[in-house]
């Protein structure tokens, strides 16, 4: 999800992008996870300015990413 978050010019646009503040932000970049409740806003501010390739799919692809390592650690 970091790379999800880079595009924007700063964390501060890109928390005003999904509704939360700067704070959070750097806590999901530093856990690299965003909430799936977050995410229809991101992909609506991704395409507000013209970043591409982020939509649903891509997040619900790299949440799978992070459950199945995640998992496999347990494991």
């Amino acid at each position: 999800f970091r790379d999800v978050i880079a595009p924007w010019p700063t964390t501060r646009a890109f928390a005003r992008d999904a509704g939360c503040s700067p704070t959070l932000v750097r806590q999901w970049r530093h856990r690299d996870s965003v909430p799936a409740q977050y995410w229809p806003r991101i992909v609506e501010g991704a395409a507000r300015r013209g970043i591409v390739l982020v939509d649903l799919k891509l997040l619900a692809q790299l949440a799978a990413r992070r459950r199945a390592s995640t998992m496999e650690a347990r494991a």
